[in-house]
C-alpha cells in the first residue's frame, strides 16, 4: 500500500509540468521589431477577431499601400499565414505533449465458472516512462524552445517574402510607365517616317530601321506589362486579397528614393548566438543528447508494472486476491545494437551542424554585406552620375533640334538611350533594397526564401505501445 501511494505522489508531482502557452510566444514575436516591421500579429479564432483582422484590411486597402501597409494586410488578410500560425501552435502543444507521462491503463473483467464469479481489476503503466519522466520533460521543453525559434523565423521569412513581393510590384510598376512612354514615342517616330518616306524625304533602309525600333518598342512594351501583372497578382496572392479587394489595392507608383548613406554594418550586425539558424543547430544538437540516456535504455528493454485486485464470489464466499506484475521485454533477437549506432550517428552530426552554422555565420553575414554595399554603390553611381549625364545629352540634342543640327531620329535615340538607363537604375534600386532584405535576413540567420525545418522528438509512446 505505501508503495502504491509512493508511486502515484511521485506521478502527481512531477506529470503536470510540461505545457506550451502559445499566446505568450506569439506576443514575444509581435513584441521583436526586428520581425513585426508593422501591425500585430493575431490568431483569429473566434468571429470577433476575425472581424477585427477584417476591419483592418478593409481600413488599409482605402488608402495607397506602402510596404509597411503591405505587411499589415497579409497579417490581417492572408489564410495561409494564418495556416502558419496554427501549425506551430499544433508542433508546440506536441512537443509539450511529449513531456508528459502515459495515463495508466485501468482493466475490468468479469469471469464466471461453475458457482465462481471473478471480478478482476488490473492497473498498469510503463514503469520506464515513470523513470525517465524528468529527462523526458527536458527534452520537451527544449522542443518547446526549439518550435518556438523555427515560428519565429518563419514569420520573419513570410514577411521578408511579402517585402519582397512589394518591391518587384512597385518597381514593375515603375517601369512599365517608362516603356509606355517609349512606346508613344517611337510610334509616333515610326508614323513620322512612314509618311517621310512616301514623300520621298527618307531611304527605304532608314524607314525600316524606324519600324524595327518601334516593332523592339511594342515587344518591350508587352514584357513590362506581362512583368507587372505577374508581380501584381504574386503580391495579391501573398496578401490574400479577394477578386474585388485587388481591384482596390493601390500601391506607388515608384519605389522610395535612393538611401543618402548606406547601412552601417556595427548598426546591423547580430551576436552569432542570437542568429535563428545557430540556435535552432544548437537545440537540436541539445535536444538529441538529453533523449540519447533514455533511448539507449529503450533500445535493450522496456518495463511494465501493473496492480491487481481482484474479488472472488463463490457460493456466497467472498475473498479477494491483490498483487503486482511485472512484464518486462527480453531481448533475445534484438539487442537494439543497431538503434543504438544510429543514436550515436544522429548526435555526431547534429554536433558537426552545429560547429558548422557558428563557423559560416560570419562569413555569410561578410559576404551579404558586401553585396549590400555593391547594390547601393551601383544604384548610387545611375542616380549621382549616369542618369544625369544622359540629361545634358538629352539636353543638348534638344537644342541642337531646336537649332536644326540634328534631326528628329537623332534625337529619339538619344531620347531611348535616357529611358533605357532609368530602367536599369529602376532595377539597381530594386537590387539595393532586395540586398538589404537580403541582408537583414542573413544577419538573424534566415535566408530569403529558406524554410524552417519542422521540430522533430522522438515518441517513446508510440514506439512501445503504451
Amino acid at each position: 500500500m505505501k508503495l502504491r501511494i509512493f508511486y502515484f505522489a511521485y506521478i502527481f508531482i512531477i506529470s503536470g509540468c510540461t505545457s506550451y502557452k502559445f499566446e505568450e510566444s506569439l506576443n514575444d514575436i509581435n513584441s521583436n521589431k526586428d520581425i513585426v516591421i508593422a501591425g500585430k500579429i493575431t490568431a483569429a479564432i473566434n468571429q470577433e477577431q476575425q472581424n477585427e483582422l477584417y476591419n483592418n484590411s478593409k481600413a488599409l486597402l482605402n488608402s495607397e499601400v506602402g510596404e509597411k501597409e503591405a505587411v499589415e494586410l497579409m497579417l490581417s488578410k492572408s489564410p495561409s499565414f494564418q495556416s502558419l500560425l496554427f501549425k506551430y501552435r499544433g508542433s508546440g502543444s506536441a512537443a509539450a505533449q511529449e513531456g508528459r507521462i502515459s495515463n495508466p491503463v485501468f482493466s475490468l473483467e468479469r469471469m464466471v465458472k461453475g458457482s465462481e464469479i471473478e471480478y478482476g481489476r488490473f492497473l498498469s503503466f510503463g514503469l520506464l516512462d515513470l523513470l525517465t519522466l524528468p529527462t523526458k520533460q527536458k527534452s520537451s521543453k527544449l522542443a518547446v524552445d526549439l518550435n518556438d525559434i523555427n515560428f519565429a523565423s518563419e514569420i520573419f521569412g513570410a514577411i521578408n517574402d511579402l517585402r519582397m513581393s512589394w518591391l518587384e510590384a512597385v518597381a514593375s510598376e515603375q517601369q512599365l510607365t517608362l516603356y509606355n512612354n517609349a512606346f508613344i514615342a517611337f510610334s509616333a517616330n515610326a508614323e513620322l517616317a512612314k509618311r517621310m518616306k512616301k514623300t520621298g524625304n527618307m531611304t527605304t533602309s532608314d524607314r525600316v530601321r524606324q519600324q524595327l525600333i518601334y516593332s523592339e518598342a511594342t515587344i518591350a512594351l508587352a514584357k513590362a506589362k506581362m512583368r507587372k501583372i505577374s508581380s501584381s497578382e504574386k503580391l495579391i496572392r501573398k496578401i490574400g486579397l479577394t477578386d474585388s479587394e485587388s481591384k482596390n489595392l493601390i500601391i506607388p507608383k515608384e519605389l522610395p528614393e535612393l538611401p543618402k548613406a548606406p547601412i552601417s554594418i556595427e548598426n546591423i550586425a547580430k551576436k552569432i548566438s542570437d542568429r535563428f539558424d545557430v540556435k535552432t543547430a544548437r537545440i537540436e544538437y541539445e535536444l538529441l543528447l538529453e533523449q540519447l540516456g533514455v533511448e539507449r535504455i529503450n533500445s535493450f528493454t522496456d518495463i511494465e508494472l501493473g496492480y491487481r485486485n481482484d474479488r472472488i464470489k463463490d457460493d456466497g464466499v467472498i475473498s479477494k486476491k491483490k498483487g503486482y506484475e511485472l512484464e518486462i521485454k527480453i531481448p533475445i533477437f534484438d539487442w537494439g545494437d543497431l538503434q543504438r549506432d544510429t543514436i550515436q550517428a544522429n548526435l555526431i552530426a547534429k554536433q558537426k551542424i552545429y560547429e558548422n552554422t557558428v563557423l559560416a555565420a560570419a562569413s555569410e553575414f561578410r559576404e551579404a554585406y558586401q553585396k549590400y554595399r555593391t547594390a547601393f554603390d551601383i544604384a548610387k553611381h545611375y542616380y549621382n552620375q549616369i542618369i544625369p549625364m544622359h540629361e545634358i545629352l538629352l539636353e543638348e540634342a534638344t537644342y541642337n533640334y531646336n537649332g536644326m543640327i540634328i534631326g528628329v531620329f537623332e534625337l529619339m535615340q538619344i531620347g531611348l538611350e535616357k529611358s533605357t538607363a532609368e530602367i536599369k537604375a529602376i532595377d539597381a534600386l530594386q537590387n539595393l533594397y532586395t540586398a538589404e532584405l537580403n541582408l537583414n535576413s542573413v544577419a538573424v540567420g534566415r535566408k530569403l526564401g529558406a524554410k524552417s525545418r519542422t521540430t522533430e522528438i522522438a515518441s517513446n509512446k508510440a514506439k512501445k505501445g503504451h
